[in-house]
C-alpha cells in the first residue's frame, strides 16, 4: 500500500513538473521567435516546425492499432485544419508585430468570451459567474490592445501592421477555442492524442510552404540550427509534456500552468533588448493571471 502511494505521488510530482516546464520552455521559444522572425517572413518557421511535428506524431500514430471511421472523423478533423490555422498561424504572425507577451494574454483571455459567445450560439445555458469572468477578461485585453495603439506596450511604438498583429492575437484565440472544440469531437470518436496531432496541422504546413515556398530553401540553409533547435524545445517537447501533465494531474493544474504562460513569456521579454518594461502590459498580465485562476476556483468549486 505505501510502494503504491508513493508511485503515485511520483507520478503525481512528474506531472506537476512536465507542466511547468512545458509553460516555460513555451514562453521561452514565444520570445526567441519573436527576436528571430522581424527581418523575415512570419511563416518561414511553421511550415518546417510543423512538418517535423506532424512526421513525429505520425510515428506514434501508425504504431496504434486504431480503426477510423473516415466517414464520421472527416467534418470535425477538417475543421480542426482550420481551426489550427486560426491558432497557431495567427498566434505566430502577430508575434512578428506586437510583443510576446501581448500576444499569449490575448489568446488566452480572449477564450472564456469565445467560449460563452459559442454556447449562446449552441443555445446552451452560460452561469454568471463565467459571464462575469469573460467580462473582465475581456476589459483586460482591452487594456493591452491600448497599451499597443498608444505606444505603452514594451515595443513603445505602433504602426498598420499593428493591428494585423492584434487582429491575428483575437483569431489566435478563437482558432484555440475551436481546436480543443474540434479535438474533443476526434477523442470521442476514439481518436488518440499523437493520432489527432499526425492530422491537425496539414492546413498550416500547405499554406506556410505556399507562401514561403520561393525563399524557404535558402533560409533554411542558413538557419537550420535554430529552427530544428525551437521545433524541438519549443514545439516537440512543450506538447509532449503537456500530455504528461495532463496524463498524471488533474484538469484544474493543467488550466492553471496555462494561466502562468503570459506571465513567464513577459518575464523572458525582459531579455530581449528589443523590448522595453511596460507597466500596462504587465497590469494587464497580472490581471489576466487572477481572473484566469478565480475562474478555475469558480469552477471547480461548482
Amino acid at each position: 500500500m505505501k510502494i503504491s502511494t508513493q508511485n503515485n505521488y511520483n507520478l503525481y510530482v512528474i506531472g506537476v513538473l512536465s507542466l511547468i516546464i512545458s509553460a516555460i520552455l513555451s514562453s521561452i521559444s514565444q520570445v526567441y521567435y519573436a527576436n528571430r522572425v522581424q527581418a523575415v517572413h512570419p511563416f518561414l518557421f511553421t511550415g518546417v516546425s510543423f512538418l517535423i511535428t506532424t512526421l513525429y506524431f505520425q510515428f506514434f500514430a501508425t504504431r496504434q492499432k486504431t480503426h477510423v471511421q473516415w466517414q464520421q472523423a472527416t467534418p470535425p478533423l477538417l475543421k480542426l485544419n482550420i481551426a489550427s490555422i486560426l491558432a497557431f498561424m495567427g498566434f505566430y504572425f502577430a508575434l512578428k508585430y506586437i510583443e510576446p507577451a501581448i500576444v499569449s494574454s490575448l489568446e488566452m483571455g480572449l477564450g472564456p468570451l469565445f467560449v460563452i459567445l459559442i454556447a449562446i450560439q449552441q443555445k446552451q445555458a452560460v452561469k454568471r459567474a463565467q459571464l462575469i469572468i469573460a467580462m473582465g477578461t475581456l476589459g483586460a485585453c482591452l487594456v493591452l490592445i491600448y497599451a499597443v495603439f498608444t505606444g505603452k506596450s514594451a515595443m513603445l511604438m505602433w504602426n498598420q501592421f499593428s493591428i494585423l498583429g492584434v487582429l491575428a492575437s483575437i483569431l489566435c484565440g478563437l482558432g484555440a477555442v475551436l481546436c480543443t472544440l474540434y479535438s474533443k469531437q476526434l477523442s470521442e470518436l476514439g481518436w488518440t492524442s499523437s493520432m489527432i496531432l499526425s492530422k491537425r496541422f496539414y492546413g498550416i504546413i500547405t499554406l506556410s510552404l505556399i507562401a514561403t515556398y520561393d525563399v524557404l530553401l535558402n533560409y533554411l540553409l542558413a538557419n537550420i540550427g535554430w529552427v530544428l533547435l525551437m521545433t524541438l524545445l519549443g514545439v516537440l517537447v512543450p506538447m509532449y509534456l503537456l500530455q504528461k501533465g495532463i496524463h498524471y494531474c488533474e484538469p484544474f493544474l493543467v488550466m492553471m500552468s496555462l494561466c502562468f504562460i503570459p506571465v513567464f513569456t513577459f518575464f523572458f521579454q525582459l531579455f530581449d533588448s528589443r523590448l522595453q518594461w511596460s507597466t500596462m502590459t504587465f497590469v494587464g498580465v497580472i490581471l489576466l493571471l487572477f481572473l484566469g485562476m478565480t475562474s478555475l476556483y469558480v469552477d471547480r468549486k461548482q
